[in-house]
């Protein structure tokens, strides 16, 4: 957040992320600190920034978010 650097750089000047960390702290906080409430703040900006345009890049390793639907079972 305070370099502004990472995968939503770009995003920083078409969609400000002050309201949207400003709800993720307070969602996060609020759950005691549920990963599921963080990763689906992520999800909501990343969604938000490619609708107006800017490329967001890979956000969900660095966070340690997985895709929705996703799963680590192992069919045989």
């Amino acid at each position: 957040k305070k370099s502004f650097e990472g995968p939503f750089k770009a995003c920083h000047e078409v969609i400000k992320p002050r309201d949207f960390y400003r709800n993720c702290l307070y969602d996060v906080c609020m759950s005691d600190g549920a990963k599921k409430i963080l990763c689906q703040v992520l999800e909501a900006y990343a969604s938000t920034c490619k609708k107006h345009g800017a490329v967001v890049h890979d956000w969900r390793t660095p966070s340690g978010c997985r895709k929705q639907g996703v799963s680590s079972s192992v069919y045989v």
